[in-house]
């Protein structure tokens, strides 16, 4: 993925900001009496508001559900009895490139009906189309990485496969076949031990090899996801605010403060 300006995923995202802004503008009854008398709720396009509250939810949905794998990488694995770490790993893998394409689906999504209703009310049309012609472009090099693992794979009807994690089956199948008892009433015994550390050894390193790199990955995909919505939604707030005739919950407050101080 590239670089871009990252925002720690501990303070509020400008999602959260602007879905905060859809939540009071639909019930204005939610906010302070105070702070209440300095918008007007009858002129807020509220048909639409809704559909951009459904939009909005659905990217953070899908954004915050590709924040977890860092920690399923790194602890989710069930007892070794039940499933194997090495088929946790590889189930995790398989389910974070699919939830990462749907995050880039879901943002492509909301980028054309932007794209449609915007340019019903600008008079700039040509820089509107423009202006998100880049950012689908944009979002396609951004994922790019996680297309490129996914999407080939899953339409030429393959499997993805990492390297060390596919070592670390391999290794494993073999450990099972020398447990099979027709295979091992013709193994050399004195050579077993051998072979069977040699096996280990492969399966337990390949799989720390592999773990280590899906974590790093999610984490910095965490940052790059985090800071690369955080970009784009300031971008389109603005034209967004104008289209639903809403105003910041922020500049209503600092309106309202500004007044009382004045008086």
């Amino acid at each position: 993925m590239m670089e871009n300006k990252i925002k720690s995923i501990n303070t509020q995202h400008i999602i959260d900001e602007m879905m905060g802004d859809f939540f009071f503008h639909q019930d204005p009854h939610l906010l302070k009496q105070e702070y209440r008398a300095f918008f007007d709720p009858s002129e807020v396009n509220q048909n639409m508001l809704k559909k951009y509250m459904v939009l909005f939810s659905n990217v953070r949905y899908a954004w915050q559900k590709t924040l977890k794998y860092k920690n399923y990488f790194e602890n989710f694995y069930p007892p070794a009895d039940k499933i194997n770490e090495i088929e946790a790993l590889n189930h995790h893998i398989h389910a974070y490139l699919e939830d990462m394409i749907t995050l880039k689906n879901k943002i492509e999504v909301l980028f054309g009906k932007m794209k449609n209703d915007i340019k019903k009310v600008a008079v700039n049309k040509t820089d509107i189309d423009a202006f998100f012609k880049a950012g689908v472009e944009k979002t396609k090099k951004v994922f790019s990485g996680v297309s490129k693992h996914r999407d080939r794979h899953r339409h030429r009807g393959m499997r993805f496969f990492d390297n060390d994690l596919l070592k670390a089956e391999n290794a494993q199948g073999s450990l099972q076949m020398l447990s099979i008892p027709v295979f091992d009433a013709t193994l050399n015994k004195e050579y077993k031990p051998e072979i069977i550390a040699k096996f280990m050894k492969e399966k337990e390193e390949s799989f720390v090899i592999a773990k280590k790199r899906w974590i790093e990955m999610a984490r910095k995909n965490d940052a790059q996801t985090t800071g690369y919505l955080d970009a784009i939604f300031d971008g389109i707030r603005p034209s967004l605010y104008q289209f639903l005739n809403i105003t910041p919950i922020h500049a209503i407050i600092t309106t309202a403060e500004n007044q009382q101080h004045a008086s």
